[in-house]
């Protein structure tokens, strides 16, 4: 059964070192392109390449002429709006895909010249979200590779320019793009896209293009999102949320806000405030602190959630042996509207994680109903851990400690 799905259209610009800007318009078969070019010209040409033969496609000056250059198979899909200088090729079919390029004329003076490609294939409307921090790798799927690993992978240059895309790979193995070059890789079995040190300029848009020879067959479309981090602190201790967005080239200082009260910029208040570095920094923390933060930059958000609770008191403990499984309670769990674990160890050098973003435990299970399970546990399991219960406006209502004790 044919599925029937809204047309649209992909623009990429792949910008690369050694090449001038080259469009690439990605579109549904069926779909349609419009050329705008640019009024007040006397003429523009319309070509296209074929291997080493460029085809002049048609001349605006004479387009409906009976010595028109445009072929009989796309004068009856040609539409044109003299007024606007846009002219329009109907039910794209694959054997439109290839390089053009728009050439104009004013008194004899070339004033417009634009070089680009139509690439007609079908886009997934599945986009997939990954999320990375700064500073550690990150596999971005190519979700339709499957046994083709004939791909092309492209990046949304969208600090600058939210139509602009980089061409990662000049072929599958080497980057042409020189600030990421030996960061980015194709992994072998999968044509997966790997980068192998985030920065704050690869969280954008990513397309994976499955070909076939020279004929995309499919677009799949990757977006890498920052991991947001949640914090747990006590009330009168300091917290530090750096903002690690930011480069040399931001123009603007990053603007900080709570997304549970209101824009920090307008608090008449020392605490928090924001340190050279951008940082975030309470010197003294009080329970309304808690709340959701945001840093911004270029268009890239960093998300906190920071948990000030009241001081624990003395914790609970919980013997364990090696391979076994111990399930830890959070008693207090129907106080809030959510609770998280998160977990202090000698592995984490004293510092504290929250147990659902630390990527290292991967055999810790949790629950809605309050319940953390470890399996086979081991002595790096060993250390504290707490339940913090939130209310509808991440408030700490409650906290628990647990403290595993290795025998």
């Amino acid at each position: 059964m044919a599925a029937v799905t809204e047309l649209s259209f992909l623009l990429f610009a792949l910008i690369n070192n050694i090449h001038a800007q080259e469009l690439i318009i990605i579109g549904q078969e069926g779909d349609s392109y419009t050329f705008k070019l640019p009024n007040n010209t006397n003429s523009c040409l319309i070509s296209r390449s074929v291997g080493e033969e460029k085809l002049v496609l048609w001349n605006t000056s004479d387009l409906w002429s009976n010595s028109s250059s445009v072929p009989e198979h796309l004068k009856l899909r040609l539409d044109s709006d003299v007024d606007t200088s846009s002219y329009t090729i109907l039910h794209l079919t694959h054997s439109d895909s290839g390089p053009y390029r728009e050439e104009c004329w004013t008194e004899g003076n070339v004033t417009h010249d634009n070089n680009f490609t139509i690439t007609v294939c079908t886009t997934s409307r599945d986009r997939s979200y990954i999320t990375a921090r700064v500073g550690e790798p990150v596999d971005l799927p190519c979700e339709g590779a499957a046994d083709n690993l004939d791909v092309q992978w492209l990046k949304q240059d969208s600090r600058y320019d939210y139509g602009t895309w980089n061409r990662v790979f000049g072929d599958n193995t080497t980057s042409v793009m020189d600030n990421v070059r030996g960061r980015y890789q194709m992994v072998t079995n999968t044509s997966a896209l790997h980068v192998s040190n985030v920065t704050a300029t690869d969280f954008t848009g990513y397309n994976c293009l499955v070909m076939n020879q020279q004929q995309c067959v499919s677009s799949h479309p990757v977006r890498l999102e920052l991991h947001y981090e949640m914090i747990y602190r006590s009330v009168g201790e300091t917290a530090v949320l750096p903002c690690t967005i930011t480069d040399s080239t931001d123009e603007q200082p990053p603007r900080w806000r709570n997304l549970i009260s209101t824009d920090l910029g307008q608090l008449n208040q020392t605490d928090p405030s924001v340190d050279q570095n951008y940082s975030l920094v309470f010197s003294s923390l009080m329970l309304n602190h808690s709340g959701r933060y945001s840093c911004e930059a270029s268009g890239i958000e960093q998300y906190y959630l920071l948990a000030v609770c009241p001081k624990f008191g003395p914790p609970a403990v919980e013997l364990f042996s090696e391979g076994e499984e111990v399930t830890l309670r959070c008693r207090d769990w129907r106080k809030g509207w959510d609770h998280d674990w998160f977990i202090k160890s000698k592995r984490t050098e004293g510092r504290i994680f929250s147990v659902e973003s630390d990527q290292r435990m991967s055999r810790v299970s949790w629950y809605d109903n309050g319940s953390l399970v470890i399996s086979n546990i081991s002595v790096g399991d060993a250390g504290e851990y707490w339940c913090v219960v939130y209310d509808y406006d991440y408030q700490c209502v409650s906290t628990e400690r647990t403290v595993l004790v290795w025998l």
